[in-house]
């Protein structure tokens, strides 16, 4: 039986311990010395501490080890460096070994490992000596690696009577028990095509433990045969003490610890496995493939079999093994041809589906089933992946000499795809026959599986003719399952307008304020998948996350998504106040505001970034007095922050919040507790309104010299650069505060640097002003640059208003090219990808208006008035 983890690996995981160390450490037949702290350090051994294992934080970690100062690193050295220093396959638990000083009861003894040695020894030779260890902390290098639990069944008359429930890298069930897991994958994937719940895909929530335990309750179990082993010592060995009574609940006959508390799991865990919405894959196998493709190596068999067997491959035809496809297909095919093919003679499986314990911030990756496991859904697709990537990787090196690894991932697992529409991962089904051709695909996995004959410890012998046989076999179940069974997402079913091809970016300074009344699971589900949609990074968004209640900061302001993970834990919600306090979180973003304005200034920066405040609210309800406060300030920041939009996901009425903000057709949304109700709508369903209202409110273009203050001590002309990929689109807003008064030469100007042909448009009433728009189509004003600038004169913009905020703004929109340059250009660090297209734009004697003062002066006023009025009632 496969090790489920074919990944068996600390993927980005731990920094070397031994710096010093240049030989091959991952192919020793032992723990290698950098795996160590994966099994000595408590802390990170346990995989609810571990950081979500997703591609964008995949991609945010390996982009933070390409943003090291120094690092100097290209594609081919980071991807090998990665591999030799994080993975290592088939490590297994020594049954009967205890933990103890001087001894780790783990090895890699199961199979993979075979295959694993023969590809890093032979096929992917370096060392992982120039990874720079000191770029990643402890929580950051920890990721994909399988802990080192046994599961157990429990007979709770006697706890300390435990059976081993334990199968290679495989967390076992009772068979009831993956029925009902089979039964809940099957009916997702049944639901995958439906658009009306696009987040129902294979990987999708596993069922909640309540209602395993209710299922279970009416089916009713069977008591699990009894196997005394020492708990005390397993526990010790594990790091897991016993979870007391009550967190315990019953499932038929057989108690089960909570998934969540980390003790004993509901199914087979796949480790090694990373989440993305067009299916999960093993991380492993995808940077495999683009090592190999960056240094693509075809050997003959004789070179890579043992001088023992030279001899009876003279016998054999001439076979070569390409490296590129042993990394990935034909080395798992290869898997199901030695280990599987011979036991089943002419059913020959490949695949096995799986779901995450959630979609949002997922750790917990469950299989459907206990046999067949040597090719599983998530190798499949990281085979097709990584062969992909591996077969176009030098052709978009010639394009791109400067690729980097995170622009590479961050290209072709999203809806852009890497310098076209083809080739991404939403693709991938389509393109599997294209990039693995039968014939070549049978060739590859014969050859490699003839070198594991000679590598791998088998318990029978079979012949050459019949490794042809069984290659054939495997290969025959692969090309029938992809197109039958591997029903992932299509690009169409998850684009974020339907029907329109557009690359959609967001760049939003984002304040979350969040009511401690929601359970932290339902609060950390929310934000968690609010952040993974807004394009958090340098690039993007930058967020700060804070209390409804007192207005602290929670988690510091920041670009990183890790910092949410492993700051916000439900430890730390525990400790803080319940409800919302509209005055305290009013003047929390006064403060807020006031320093991003003053920095602004400081620093000349045109800000280029939407500011957004979203509040998270339980079921509190507003008071007349704070009502009142709210309604006044929120006409102070209309005049000092015209930018600064507040958007309200509320529990129960949401309407309560109506008088709160600019547009209550736009800014209100509904929010139930997750998992409630007679439908159960998934995070993802619920938050797709208002993270699409935060995409697509547009990035604010401030006159710096304003600051919060609103001071102008100078004029003259300001600029940003600003950068747009091929099919996508920027949208900006710049307010009538910096343009009300007449003022001669005023004007903002978009202007081309060359890097390819954009489309500008602008308008004073359209939002979102493109070339192609149906909504009020007149008042639209688009035109091409390249080279050339893009004029808006707004000398006199305002002529006709005598208010600021009735003079509408300025809108405008910098679309890309539908197809890359022929030159790619942009290697600036800047460059989100190599194809963006670099643009400025510039503010020419723009002025500072706001009558904020005098907004404050009449509320005080009024507040005197009707306090005198009172007195003489």
């Amino acid at each position: 039986m496969k090790l489920v983890a074919s990944v068996t690996t600390c993927l980005l995981v731990l920094s070397l311990l031994t710096p010093g160390s240049e030989a091959q450490e991952n192919v020793l037949t032992r723990v290698a010395p950098s795996m160590l702290e994966c099994y000595e350090n408590a802390q990170i051994f346990e995989r609810d501490n571990r950081l979500p294992m997703t591609m964008n934080m995949l991609i945010e970690l390996v982009r933070k080890v390409e943003d090291t100062p120094g690092f100097q690193q290209d594609m081919r050295q980071l991807a090998i460096s990665m591999l030799h220093r994080f993975r290592q396959d088939g490590i297994v638990r020594a049954p009967g070994v205890t933990s103890m000083s001087g001894v780790i009861p783990f090895s890699p003894t199961e199979f993979q490992f075979t295959k694993h040695r023969v590809l890093f020894s032979r096929l992917l030779p370096g060392n992982a000596v120039n990874f720079p260890n000191a770029t990643l902390t402890i929580d950051e290098r920890l990721s994909q690696y399988r802990a080192a639990r046994v599961p157990r069944e429990l007979d709770f008359k006697d706890r300390s009577r435990l059976r081993p429930n334990y199968l290679g890298d495989n967390e076992m069930l009772e068979q009831p028990e993956m029925d009902r897991i089979r039964e809940h994958i099957k009916k997702i994937k049944h639901k995958a095509a439906s658009v009306a719940r696009l987040e129902m895909d294979p990987d999708e929530d596993h069922p909640d433990d309540q209602e395993l335990q209710q299922e279970a309750a009416e089916e009713g179990g069977e008591e699990p045969q009894e196997e005394p082993i020492a708990a005390a010592a397993e526990d010790e060995e594990a790091g897991e003490p016993l979870e007391e009574d009550e967190a315990l609940g019953e499932i038929g006959d057989v108690s089960l610890v909570d998934i969540a508390s980390n003790a004993i799991s509901a199914c087979p865990v796949e480790n090694g496995v990373v989440y993305t919405p067009w299916g999960s894959v093993m991380a492993g196998t995808v940077l495999a493939g683009i090592a190999a493709g960056l240094e693509p190596q075809t050997v003959q068999l004789r070179d890579l079999v043992s001088r023992s067997d030279q001899f009876r491959s003279r016998q054999m035809q001439p076979m070569r093994v390409d490296n590129r496809w042993a990394a990935t297909l034909s080395g798992d095919l290869a898997e199901v041809s030695l280990l599987h093919a011979p036991s089943v003679t002419n059913n020959v499986q490949v695949g096995a589906a799986g779901a995450w314990n959630r979609t949002v911030a997922p750790r917990w990756y469950f299989l459907s089933q206990r046999e067949h496991l040597q090719m599983t859904d998530t190798e499949i697709r990281a085979g097709i992946d990584g062969l992909l990537l591996a077969t176009n990787i030098a052709e978009w090196r010639n394009r791109a000499n400067n690729l980097r690894l995170s622009q590479l991932l961050d290209m072709y697992y999203s809806h852009r795809g890497v310098f076209n529409d083809t080739v991404r991962s939403c693709n991938r089904r389509d393109l599997f026959t294209t990039v693995a051709p039968m014939q070549q695909l049978r060739e590859q996995t014969v050859a490699f599986s003839t070198v594991l004959d000679k590598e791998m410890q088998m318990p029978f012998t079979i012949s050459q003719e019949a490794i042809i046989n069984f290659s054939d076999r495997a290969t025959d179940a692969l090309a029938n399952y992809i197109p039958s069974a591997l029903n992932d997402l299509t690009c169409e079913a998850t684009a974020i307008v339907m029907n329109d091809p557009t690359i959609w970016r967001t760049a939003s300074d984002l304040f979350i304020f969040i009511d401690a009344a929601w359970p932290h699971r339902d609060a950390y589900s929310v934000v968690s998948n609010i952040l993974d949609a807004v394009d958090v990074g340098r690039f993007g968004t930058n967020y700060t996350i804070l209390n409804a209640r007192d207005g602290n900061v929670i988690v510091n302001s920041t670009q990183f998504l890790s910092d949410f993970h492993l700051t916000y834990t439900a430890e730390l919600h525990q400790t803080l106040p319940n409800g919302l306090n509209i005055p305290n979180v009013f003047r929390r973003m006064r403060e807020e505001t006031n320093t991003l304005m003053s920095g602004e200034r400081r620093t000349n920066n045109l800000s280029g970034r939407s500011k957004i405040a979203l509040l998270i609210v339980h079921t509190d309800r507003v008071s007349e007095g704070d009502t009142n406060f709210a309604i006044q300030h929120l006409q102070i920041f209309r005049e000092e922050v015209p930018d600064l939009r507040f958007l309200y996901l509320a529990a129960g009425d949401p309407g309560r919040f109506n008088r709160f903000v600019r547009d209550e057709r736009r800014d209100v949304f509904p929010l139930r507790e997750l998992e409630s109700g007679s439908v159960v709508d998934t995070v993802r369903v619920q938050l797709s309104p208002v993270i699409h209202r935060i995409q697509q409110e547009p990035r604010r273009i401030v006159n710096p010299r304003c600051g919060h203050d609103w001071n102008q001590e100078n004029w003259g002309s300001n600029s940003m650069n600003q950068f747009v990929e091929p099919r996508g689109v920027n949208f900006y807003r710049l307010h009538a505060n910096y343009f009300f008064r007449q003022g001669e030469n005023r004007r903002l100007r978009i202007q081309g640097h060359g890097f390819a042909t954009l489309t500008v448009c602008h308008s004073r009433w359209v939002e979102r002003p493109r070339m192609n728009s149906t909504e009020n189509r007149d008042s639209i004003q688009c035109r091409t640059i390249n080279t050339d600038a893009y004029d808006i004169d707004l000398s006199n913009a305002c002529d006709g208003h005598s208010i600021i905020h009735t003079c509408p703004p300025v809108f405008v929109s910098v679309e890309g090219p539908l197809i890359p340059p022929a030159v790619i250009r942009c290697s600036e660090p800047e460059c989100r990808f190599p194809d963006n297209a670099r643009f400025a734009i510039v503010l020419d004697n723009m002025g500072c208006f706001s009558s904020a003062s005098r907004t404050v002066s009449s509320f005080l006023m009024a507040a005197m008035v009707a306090l005198v009025m009172a007195f003489f009632k």
